[in-house]
């Protein structure tokens, strides 16, 4: 990708790659695989040195994800992958695909409303959300299931440890800084979870010296209300940020019921994160985020007549309250030439949600507590930061708990006894650079698992870039596995019933790309194929009598190929397009097309800034083609498959810089009231205006 680090004439170009429940209370349909289960329906050169890269943000055990340092005026992260690997990777040498978005990319897109906005767009990226702002909104990569994307925020794993899985729609996007994103399978680095790829996000940082802050406010045409504030601080050793947001959606009738209620979301999210210098070569950090939600659903009608009549309106209603922390602490010896990071997170994650009648629906808790080290050494002497050759171990303890609260919703009272799992898990990783232009990259990681058999997964990725250094080419391959959820295998609720003796699903996969520079560096186009196998794949069956579920494993390959192909172009000064495509062809064992992810998925971006500097244009039109989902009617009970409509939608920004401390923005979504679906019988987002104002604090 072109990522912007100015805009109008300041425009500069960086290469990177952008490379159910069954339920008729309120839930999402139990759509294939159960993912999404009655308690979740609502459902180059381095400018920055690897050791400051860890000091702002508490990490993942084996990945940190660092933060802004504090000299990071005179610095620069566009060069870098964070979460590329155990120490970070320069985008320019890294084999793998990849996508990075940075606060500018971010700023230049306009004032998205949620991170699922700005990740939707992405070649290797599908999403689905049921219904408004609040639904359940997952995203998927390459084909893969939405528990097989390990999610970090701020470096800590934030997926519920019940479903393996991120609920995008709690992501508000007002306080993030930068994403990443990897594709295919990613689990020698990060273990089970990952095997279609990472969404790394971290969250903003103080960039001036002293205390700086923001408040902003905002209002929309479907009644919604945001205000959210933020205070940051800079000192020569330290870094500390807090921010809040509260939004309030009015959002729309979900079920398109004449009318019917409107189903609204609020939300309020609380973030905290800072570091120490307590020394030149030791440093301290943490992190604190909360997030507390609740969610207006509508029911499901299991076997309703017609298509129409899957969605009723109701009053059911889903509540999750969201903690994340972690600690680490970072130490430089032998002159830097040996650094060592010891990390501690812990995640709790609380669900609850009423039917139609305002009985409980699902009510259970999941916890996940990570304990891990780190080490890199530099091969070929000196410091770790400037390496060409670098070799990494790490260690990594987890341990996960599940409980189900509610006696009423469960089959036997065995099924309120919390369940427990332990993974340990061991990595090595080498990562070489060499003068001809060839870098290489592999990592190995074995688990020792409580409840499953142990497992090995490895990865290699290699990138060549030719002298000209306008042409690059990269490729890689790896192995994954992804460890049943626990919910799968001990939840329960009025319409699930799980499996104790599930396997782990397994993937390998493979890709090759090239990257080219053209219009004199102005513009760059990234093509990408893709190839990947799942067996075992976890799945539901159903019993029409019952409308109760259970979870298996598929016998056979799952199948997934694809191309992505990104280009970004500079067309003036004032004027940036960009081109997203992504051609996929994903099906199950017996042939089947996989659901709720489209074959064919196109973005164009345009953004022109006018010639007094503070004002941009932003428009995109995405077209989406291929979009399947399981039939749930009388006539099929989701033994079969519908193809939804192809559709096109038109979104326009607008932002504007008032004085050097407010901003002003408009955003149009869905400018020609587009009706469409991403699943079958939910009523989707029409014509909706925003507006809102941004007010620095020095």
């Amino acid at each position: 990708m072109i990522t912007q680090s100015g805009r109008g004439a300041r425009l500069r170009l960086r290469t990177f790659r952008r490379g159910g429940t069954l339920t008729v209370g309120g839930a999402l349909p139990f759509v294939g695989k159960p993912r999404c289960t009655a308690h979740c329906a609502y459902e180059g050169s381095v400018f920055m040195t690897r050791r400051t890269l860890g000091v702002l943000a508490a990490s993942t055990i084996l990945v940190s994800q660092p933060a802004l340092s504090q000299d990071q005026d005179e610095l620069s992260l566009g060069t870098l992958i964070l979460s590329g690997g155990l120490p970070p990777v320069e985008s320019s040498v890294y084999g793998r695909s990849s996508t990075v978005l940075t606060e500018e990319d971010i700023e230049d897109r306009g004032e998205a409303l949620y991170a699922a906005d700005l990740i939707r767009s992405l070649p290797g990226v599908s999403v689905s959300r049921t219904g408004g702002f609040g639904g359940l909104t997952q995203i998927r990569l390459r084909g893969n299931e939405g528990n097989h994307t390990l999610v970090l925020i701020d470096g800590v794993e934030v997926a519920d440890p019940s479903q393996g899985e991120y609920d995008f729609s709690g992501l508000l996007a007002a306080d993030i800084a930068r994403i990443e994103i990897l594709r295919g399978p990613q689990s020698s680095i990060y273990g089970s979870n990952a095997i279609g790829g990472v969404i790394s996000i971290t969250t903003k940082r103080a960039t001036e010296p002293g205390i700086t802050g923001e408040v902003g406010v905002e209002v929309g045409s479907d009644g919604t209300t945001e205000g959210r504030m933020a205070v940051r601080l800079k000192t020569p050793r330290g870094n500390l940020s807090f921010s809040a947001a509260r939004r309030d959606t009015g959002g729309f009738d979900i079920s398109d019921t004449p009318g019917g209620e409107d189903d609204g979301d609020l939300n309020r999210t609380y973030n905290l994160v800072g570091s120490y210098d307590v020394t030149d070569t030791f440093t301290v950090g943490g992190t604190l985020r909360h997030v507390d939600r609740i969610s207006d659903t509508d029911g499901f009608f299991f076997g309703a007549p017609t298509r129409p009549g899957l969605v009723f309106d109701d009053a059911s209603n889903a509540t999750v309250q969201e903690t994340f922390g972690s600690v680490f602490a970072a130490l430089d010896t032998l002159g830097g030439r040996l650094t060592h990071r010891l990390d501690v997170s812990y995640s709790d994650i609380n669900r609850q949600g009423d039917n139609s009648f305002a009985l409980p629906s699902f009510d259970n808790t999941g916890t996940r507590t990570k304990v891990g080290y780190r080490g890199s050494y530099a091969l070929d002497g000196g410091a770790v930061e400037t390496a060409n050759h670098i070799l990494t171990f790490a260690a990594q303890y987890e341990y996960e708990t599940f409980v189900n609260n509610n006696p009423a919703l469960v089959f036997a009272p065995t099924a309120l006894i919390k369940q427990t799992r332990e993974q340990t898990g061991l990595v090595f990783e080498y990562q070489g650079k060499f003068e001809n232009g060839f870098a290489v990259q592999g990592s190995v990681r074995h688990d020792f698992n409580d409840r499953f058999d142990d497992e090995t997964t490895f990865a290699v990725g290699a990138s060549y870039t030719f002298p000209s250094q306008l042409t690059r080419v990269h490729a890689s391959y790896g192995t994954g596995v992804q460890n049943p959820t626990l919910f799968e295998q001990f939840g329960f609720s009025n319409n699930f019933i799980p499996n104790p003796n599930l396997e782990p699903e397994q993937s390998e996969g493979w890709d090759i790309g090239i990257e080219q520079q053209f219009l004199g560096g102005r513009g760059i186009i990234d093509v990408t194929y893709f190839n990947q196998v799942v067996t075992d794949e976890i799945t539901a069956i159903f019993d029409p009598i019952t409308f109760i579920g259970t979870p298996i494993n598929q016998t056979g390959e799952s199948d997934r190929q694809g191309i992505e192909v990104s280009t970004r172009i500079d067309v003036t000064d004032r004027l940036d397009v960009g081109l997203y495509h992504t051609w996929l062809d994903a099906e199950n064992p017996n042939g089947s097309i996989e659901v709720r992810r489209p074959e064919n998925e196109t973005l164009l971006q345009m953004g022109y800034t006018l010639p007094n500097e503070k004002t941009r244009f932003n428009a995109e039109v995405q077209h989406v083609a291929g979009l399947f989902d399981t039939d749930f009617t009388a006539a099929s009970f989701g033994a079969n498959q519908i193809k939804l409509s192809d559709y096109t939608l038109v979104n326009l920004g607008m932002t504007h810089q008032v004085t050097q401390n407010i901003r002003i923005y408009a955003n149009i979504r869905n400018v020609f009231d587009e009706d469409y679906e991403e699943l079958d019988g939910y009523a989707t987002e029409g014509r909706t205006i925003f507006f809102g104002v941004v007010a620095a604090v020095n």
